[in-house]
């Protein structure tokens, strides 16, 4: 039976936020809620969902966060690690949003083409709407699109790139994928 498989240097780099976020002994706590006590993460090994899973509910129980909100700051964070990870699939002349938009093409692809891999992103499609704007895809059984939001705005900080984002449709209100339309703004989005 196939399981759906995350990569590790998505769990490494939950363990990295937890410890700069909180402590080293939140983490320990998290780990020990989520039945994983004292587990070491390895980037280039895979975890099931359920570990995955049940280490986000802990943290989000414990530190009294809400799950959605703990997910898109995660995201945020997460993206210098992914950047530094797969960098090699991503051309360096590639702004933000051209990132965002060959993210399916050039990195997931990659990555499940891997023969031993069950590894299992999740599917995205990318549409360019114009030189400043891209509407992005995310379909995944995980349904963290607050995770995919995340990424986006921290892809926008690490590019030096400002977003305004619309999440026109969303798993978590029942359509069958997440519509997020990411445009280029001059300068951060100030909300109201």
């Amino acid at each position: 039976m196939h399981r759906a498989r995350m990569h590790g240097i998505v769990l490494k780099s939950l363990k990295d936020f937890v410890v700069d976020t909180y402590d080293t002994e939140t983490w320990r706590a998290i780990q020990e809620a989520a039945g994983v006590p004292g587990k070491l993460y390895v980037p280039v090994s895979e975890y099931t969902d359920e570990e995955t899973l049940a280490l986000v509910s802990a943290a989000s129980e414990l530190s009294g966060e809400d799950e959605g909100d703990l997910l898109y700051e995660f995201g945020r964070y997460a993206v210098g690690p992914l950047v530094e990870t797969y960098g090699v699939h991503v051309d360096g002349e590639w702004t933000g949003l051209e990132l965002l938009a060959n993210t399916e093409a050039y990195i997931h692809q990659a990555l499940r083409a891997k023969q031993l891999s069950e590894f299992t992103p999740p599917k995205l499609q990318s549409k360019r709407l114009g030189e400043d704007a891209v509407v992005v895809r995310y379909g995944s059984d995980r349904e963290l699109c607050k995770l995919a939001e995340g990424i986006i705005d921290g892809v926008g900080e690490h590019y030096g790139e400002h977003y305004r984002t619309d999440h026109r449709s969303c798993q978590l209100e029942g359509d069958p994928h997440c519509d997020i339309v990411v445009q280029r703004a001059e300068e951060p989005f100030a909300a109201d």
